[in-house]
């Protein structure tokens, strides 16, 4: 996890690492929308109302800046990597940039184009990609095999609470129910993530969150050592196969491994057309974790 001023992100550190870009802009709002919608890019604002960016893997940051030539001609070329060269450029297309040229090095697959500002940059497709992105990793990249979850009377306040004593910082957004309940948040301490969301009269004394490359085996030997099924494992509408074992001292278990990516929003409408038919400790989160 790397930290700083502008926000908290899975960042590698080193001597040497390009860490930060300046893109010239006529208008950042536009320039900013076209970078997030054609690539992906996360856009964030600072507390001075600039506009920010981390690339889509959070490896490399930073802003658009206006008073500055547009890099129109080659020179320093900025390349991004895409799975798929031709429907990147049907997303530049579509978000309004201009591309130059679709194939433009001889063996690779490397195309130009220019954005709404006049800059030149070029577009990678890396080989082998598009089969990498299809294939989830079972345990998420920011998170180690076992994870806290703390169940709280108040967990707003607790969050205030932990960013004051423990300089804790909050990983991407809150989920709540339609009745406001906050039923998950992730937080950064240190170099560990610990979960926290309101109290749903749970019956444990703690919930420890565990993520597996073979679920089905660290599952099935729990049962065979006595863990008790609170829910069984099946696959769930936020991208995860996981269920809950109870041991015998009072806490439970939460055994899951992704597979699938989904969005924040595609969770959301999964869990409003399941949350009816679960019983309420299971509704909207209580039963796993949320993508982040």
């Amino acid at each position: 996890m790397y930290s700083n001023s502008y926000g908290t992100w899975n960042q590698t550190a080193a001597s040497g690492k390009i860490c930060y870009l300046e893109i010239p802009a006529a208008d950042v709002e536009r320039s900013s929308r076209f970078y997030r919608d054609a690539f992906g890019w996360e856009l964030r604002t600072r507390g001075d109302g600039t506009i920010a960016f981390n690339d889509a893997v959070k490896e490399v940051s930073g802003s658009w800046v206006t008073g500055r030539p547009p890099s129109a001609e080659p020179g320093i070329m900025v390349h991004i990597m895409v799975a798929d060269l031709e429907a990147a450029l049907a997303a530049v297309r579509a978000v309004g940039g201009e591309v130059l040229s679709e194939d433009a090095a001889p063996g690779e697959r490397v195309g130009h184009v220019r954005d709404p500002a006049g800059n030149v940059i070029g577009i990678y497709q890396q080989p082998g990609l598009a089969e990498r992105e299809r294939t989830v990793r079972p345990v998420p990249e920011h998170l180690h095999t076992v994870t806290p979850r703390l169940a709280l009377s108040d967990a707003a306040a607790g969050i205030d609470f932990y960013k004051a004593a423990f300089d804790a910082k909050e990983l991407g957004e809150r989920y709540h129910m339609p009745d406001g309940t906050l039923v998950h948040e992730e937080l950064l301490i240190g170099d560990s993530v610990v979960m926290v969301k309101d109290a749903q009269d749970d019956e444990f004394n703690a919930l420890l969150c565990t993520y597996w490359p073979d679920v089905d085996a660290a599952w099935d030997r729990a049962v065979r050592a006595g863990a008790e099924v609170i829910y069984p494992l099946a696959d769930q509408f936020y991208g995860e196969r996981g269920g809950r074992l109870g041991d015998p001292f009072g806490n439970q278990w939460m055994l899951a491994a992704r597979i699938e990516t989904v969005t924040p929003a595609s969770s959301r409408r999964g869990s409003r057309r399941r949350a009816g038919n679960l019983p309420p400790t299971v509704q909207a989160g209580n039963h796993g974790t949320f993508p982040r």
